[in-house]
């Protein structure tokens, strides 16, 4: 089975709760885009509009290998407009509210499961079954750790470890998925030079890299090191604390999944290997429907049991929740939120999705999983899922946990 074929297999709309009006504090657009992160979407859009990407509200990241719809805001003083491939801004209305996470309702998928063969059609049919009745673990997804390649190296963690030179190596040399070779050979030279900040300077290619530098020039003292790090563009440094939390959250959500889940099953991740489960027990289930895991800070809320278990991830890292206070870092924190251990697919659905119902379509055949013969793997079918999830859960959770019964 694929996924992610073409763009149009996966199809993403953001859902919102906002009052569009014909003029109000905040300009409205939706931006649809297809090989975009949404991060280099709101920069590229920033720069040609010449203006500070803080000034753009937006609810959520989306994945770059995908067509996505979803909800941008700027200060009414701005009337944006873009030129790019891959890229539309449309305007579609003014709010006294600017776009936010708090505003997102969810999100509402589209995606064409491919190349399955005729022996998998039944598998797929009952795994889907189990998970409108069981859910799926809410697990942060692999796209969230696009900045950690190696879990014993986390830029986050070297920070709250006060090693701040090692953060700033991280910083300068951790290649990502997206990386060319021209940039993985200037990545790896840097490594190379690493400690000789007059040969590194020519190497530097963004401001905030020629800035560092000239940070260090100056000197690698522990002051200057803090300055250092605190010359991390905001919006990078957040992406860095959010990949790190997340991992920390994943690997509590595992350890009370081994407590509660009789016969799991693996699924192979970037940093991490996931575990899940086919079905519940009346116990496991009612425990973990109603279970809300804290994400990691200096100050942890919700249940003390999961509080006891996030701790204790922490102190199998030789950390505590005090570290995560960052007196010394002034553009970014760490501030925990709770998020459900499980979570159900809203109206899932298999086969093509049906806005207006004509007179001849039943309710019981518009939800009937449709299997089509795949036009790009001939000999092999294709089934179109739809469904809805709170915002902040990852679909392709929900694809790992079909394919790793398959």
């Amino acid at each position: 089975m694929k996924v992610k074929v073409i763009p149009e297999d996966f199809i993403v709309t953001e859902l919102i709760d906002l009052k569009l009006k014909n003029d109000g504090k905040y300009r409205i657009y939706l931006l649809e885009k297809r090989h975009w992160n949404t991060m280099d979407a709101l920069l590229a859009i920033a720069r040609q509009n010449k203006m500070a990407m803080a000034s753009i509200g937006y609810g959520g990241r989306k994945d770059r290998h995908a067509i996505t719809y979803q909800y941008i805001s700027v200060p009414k003083r701005y009337d944006l407009s873009f030129d790019m491939p891959n890229v539309k801004l449309s305007p579609v209305g003014f709010a006294d509210d600017f776009i936010s996470a708090a505003l997102m309702k969810g999100n509402h998928f589209q995606i064409t499961l491919r190349k399955i063969p005729e022996h998998q059609r039944e598998s797929i049919l009952e795994r889907l079954d189990e998970i409108s009745r069981f859910g799926f673990p809410n697990y942060f997804d692999d796209q969230r750790f696009g900045s950690i390649a190696n879990p014993d190296e986390i830029l986050a963690e070297r920070i709250i470890r006060k090693h701040y030179k090692g953060a700033l190596k991280l910083y300068f040399t951790t290649i990502g998925p997206g990386d060319k070779t021209k940039e993985k050979r200037r990545k790896r030279k840097i490594e190379e030079l690493w400690g000789d900040w007059q040969a590194i300077a020519p190497l530097c290619k963004t401001k905030a890299e020629r800035d560092i530098m000239k940070i260090l020039w100056e000197g690698d003292s522990k002051s200057q090191l803090v300055k250092a790090i605190n010359a991390i563009p905001k919006e990078e440094l957040s992406m860095h604390f959010s990949a790190y939390q997340s991992y920390l959250w994943n690997l509590s959500l595992e350890q009370i999944l081994q407590k509660h889940v009789t016969n799991p099953f693996k699924v192979k991740g970037k940093i991490m290997d996931y575990t899940f489960y086919k079905d519940l027990d009346e116990g496991a289930l009612k425990k973990l429907k109603n279970m809300q895991i804290p994400t990691v800070s200096y100050k942890i809320p919700g249940n003390p049991e999961e509080a006891r278990i996030v701790k204790d991830i922490l102190s199998q890292r030789g950390l505590k929740p005090s570290d995560f206070n960052l007196t010394k870092i002034r553009k970014s924190f760490f501030k925990s939120f709770l998020r459900p251990a499980i979570v159900y697919p809203e109206n899932l659905t298999g086969g093509r999705f049906v806005c207006q119902v004509p007179d001849d379509v039943t309710e019981e055949s518009m939800t009937e999983p449709l299997f089509e013969a795949d036009d790009i793997y001939p000999g092999f079918s294709k089934l179109q899922l739809n469904f809805t999830l709170p915002t902040g859960s990852f679909a392709t959770m929900l694809i790992k946990s079909i394919q790793g019964t398959l």
